[in-house]
């Protein structure tokens, strides 16, 4: 049977979609298993058509289409995502990138930290980039770090990932770290109150609210990163667009060098990173 895909496209516009084609494509892609603009050649059997409702529903309802599918590219690995961590964003693959590029000049095997994993989209893709990268994936939400779990025995690789649950970098040993990076909670807890209903309804608050400042995470993080390093080691840190300043005085003020902001392909502020001294 053919589908009036503009007809489910209205509905979601009327429900306040912000794009509302593209989520249709991509809920009828799901379900037909194909590409999104293939679902236009061909048709839907009826029993595809009786799940596609349900999630059109789920879309009306703000629920993002993310959540709905129940997984995302990144970098090219399908990371399964759900509401018990964040939803991987396109932003973050800038963050992987900047990690890369310091790795790839360290001889040998790198150890990597990924705090505040989530899904463990961060920590799964260096991982599989940097073939010699031993990576330790933490998150203090035992819900957010079971699904770490679940996408780490689907991708891999189980002999140099491992998760834990803890709060930062509490407890682990100095200079065991060549990299700490983290998309930690960053967002001022009265902007949370404002964001869209996708987000603030839907996406875990643990992981989104920084506190009054955004910055509650960052400041002991930067300490403990400084502390975990080897010599020589960097960290990375995803940050809001207007926070670039305050996090490099936090970097700065715990001992870091060569701090710099990295900005976005938008030529927002997104990264801030530093070095601790080779000794």
């Amino acid at each position: 049977m053919k589908i009036d895909f503009k007809s489910l496209e209205l509905r979601l516009a009327a429900a306040g979609s912000g794009n509302p084609k593209r989520a249709v494509e991509e809920l009828a892609a799901h379900v037909l298993g194909c590409k999104p603009l293939e679902i236009y050649f061909g048709e839907m059997s009826l029993e595809q058509a009786a799940k596609l409702d349900p999630l059109i529903v789920r879309a009306e309802q703000g629920e993002p289409i993310q959540y709905i599918i129940g997984h995302v590219d990144f970098r090219g690995l399908e990371i399964r995502c759900d509401r018990r961590a964040l939803i991987p964003r396109p932003e973050t693959e800038l963050l992987v990138e900047e990690v890369l590029k310091f790795a790839v000049q360290s001889p040998g095997s790198v150890r990597i930290v990924d705090v505040c994993a989530g899904t463990g989209c961060i920590g799964l893709a260096l991982a599989h980039e940097l073939p010699d990268a031993e990576v330790t994936a933490i998150d203090i939400s035992p819900d957010a770090l079971a699904l770490t779990k679940e996408n780490a025995e689907r991708l891999g690789p189980a002999d140099r990932f491992q998760c834990l649950e803890n709060n930062l970098l509490d407890g682990f040993d100095a200079g065991c770290f060549d990299v700490v990076v983290s998309n930690p909670p960053y967002i001022l807890s009265n902007v949370c109150k404002t964001l869209d209903a996708s987000v603030k309804d839907y996406e875990p608050m643990l992981a989104l609210d920084g506190g009054e400042d955004g910055l509650d995470l960052i400041r002991p993080l930067s300490g403990q990163a400084m502390r975990v390093l080897k010599p020589g080691g960097g960290i990375f840190l995803e940050i809001g667009y207007d926070q670039g300043e305050a996090v490099f005085q936090c970097l700065e003020n715990a001992g870091f060098e060569q701090v710099r902001i990295v900005k976005d392909l938008s030529g927002l502020d997104r990264i801030v990173a530093g070095l601790k001294a080779q000794s």
